[in-house]
């Protein structure tokens, strides 16, 4: 597969990098030579100086040949155009646009061509879907839910449980005998894939996935909030806080105006237990903006650095803080803040992956880094053979990924251990007609089957091979 990336910002060097770890044929447009000498230097790619919207430019970037063209530009307007351009010039490559405009932004999600461009993608909107699941979850930063397979992929120190430390993950199977796996281990910040007979230490963090109510009969419930929410803090009145708001169902000035759409708001929020709403943003124009949108949500134009803010605001006595503005470092300082006057939970929206080293190290519950889930995204429309991630391991270049089998799936012996599957890929789970099983080698897979894996980011091209298109 070869994929043309247009500009060499944060998104596009991330999204670059990873489809290198890929061994994808991937090349770079940047017209900021300084830029794109840097990036030359630093990634495995080819890069090609020069605008995007030159026919000359696009040719000698291998167009021809090219799978995907993928506008990043800081620019809506420039990446539709160059967009356009290649769906005018060239048959084969499909397109991508990252586009932030409200008004295009509509159209995020379609699957139908528009002005050329196959795939519109809005980063706040991504975000703001991951936002919104993490709130549903109960900000229980170390579960993930699998929703379609019913299951969770959840974190647990090996100290925190006596029967685990010194022992090989198959004695642990034998003796309480339920159905679970380890998929990864995290042991001094590398990330391991056990087999059975992998002996656990004290400090090894532990990747168990298996049906909510056996983990929680095994290992205990996490802290996943039980409570109905009552107080839910906004800072930052932007695009990515109205995302948001829509995406928890807090009901709009428009919706209000449709009652099957408010209805649908207003389910949604009452599974929070219908909090109330508070936004603080220091813009008065994006306060007023939020406030005329959602009538309903308390709206305050105040500074952040305001010493009072705190305590008048009763920031002290919220759920759940999400701090959403443009600035990543105000987001965890404010965090940092309100955890620390007594908010039960803070979130804390990220630009890129510096500081998501600090995740598990400082005391915010939850770290969104844009970055990541905007390329993550991309990387769901690319991949082929139906591949989705479905997480991806900050410690290690692993993912768990989703993969659907085709009709046209044909194999003369379909259990998992005579697939040929590359070593680092463990099966995770199977979906087969509805049900999920947690695998043995020994487990057919089938026509139609759902399977999650664990692996390694240069394996998902040998995956597709494996699999099809």
């Amino acid at each position: 597969m070869k994929v043309i990336i247009l500009g060499a910002g944060t998104l596009g060097i991330q999204l670059a990098r990873e489809l290198v770890a890929e061994n994808r044929d991937v090349v770079i447009i940047e017209r900021n030579p300084n830029i794109a000498k840097g990036i030359a230097n630093e990634l495995d790619c080819m890069v090609q100086e020069g605008d995007g919207e030159s026919l000359e430019i696009l040719s000698s970037a291998g167009m021809t040949d090219a799978d995907w063209f993928i506008a990043l530009t800081g620019s809506d307007d420039a990446n539709i155009v160059a967009c356009g351009l290649v769906a005018e010039a060239y048959s084969q490559p499909k397109t991508i646009a990252r586009v932030r405009s409200h008004y295009f932004g509509l159209f995020h999600g379609s699957r139908k061509r528009i002005l050329g461009v196959d795939h519109i993608l809005n980063p706040e909107a991504e975000t703001a879907d991951a936002v919104a699941r993490i709130i549903f979850r109960g900000m229980s930063p170390e579960t993930i839910d699998v929703k379609e397979a019913g299951i969770q992929l959840r974190k647990l120190v090996a100290s925190k449980d006596e029967r685990l430390p010194g022992r090989s993950l198959q004695e642990i199977r034998t003796e309480i005998g339920q159905e679970f796996m380890v998929p990864a281990v995290i042991r001094d910040g590398e990330l391991l894939t056990p087999t059975g007979q992998f002996v656990l230490e004290a400090s090894d963090v532990l990747y168990l996935l298996g049906e909510p109510r056996e983990l929680d009969k095994l290992f205990g419930r996490t802290t996943r909030s039980t409570l109905k929410l009552k107080r839910l803090v906004f800072f930052g009145a932007g695009a990515l806080c109205r995302r948001v708001l829509k995406d928890l169902g807090v009901p709009g000035s428009e919706d209000k105006r449709s009652r099957k759409a408010s209805d649908a708001g207003m389910n949604a929020l009452s599974l929070l237990g219908n909090p109330a709403i508070k936004v603080i943003d220091e813009n008065r124009d994006s306060a007023k903006a939020i406030s005329a949108e959602f009538p309903d949500a308390d709206v305050v134009c105040r500074s952040l650095s305001d010493e009072l803010l705190i305590d008048e605001e009763g920031i002290d006595r919220a759920d759940i803080v999400l701090c959403l503005t443009a600035s990543q470092s105000d987001n965890l300082a404010t965090a940092l803040i309100a955890k620390q006057a007594g908010a039960n939970r803070v979130l804390a929206v990220v630009f890129g992956d510096l500081y998501m080293r600090l995740e598990g190290v400082v005391d915010i519950d939850a770290l969104v880094n844009q970055k990541a889930v905007a390329a993550g995204a991309i990387l769901d429309i690319v991949r082929k053979a139906h591949i989705r991630r479905l997480h991806g391991f900050t410690e290690g270049d692993y993912e768990l990924v989703e993969l659907s089998i085709g009709a046209e799936f044909s194999q003369n012996d379909k259990r998992i251990k005579n697939l040929g599957l590359p070593k680092g890929i463990l099966v995770a789970f199977v979906i087969h007609e509805g049900k999920t099983i947690i695998p043995t080698g020994d487990t057919l897979i089938q026509a139609r089957d759902i399977v999650g894996l664990v692996l390694p980011k240069e394996q998902i091209l040998r995956l597709e091979s494996l699999f099809g298109a």
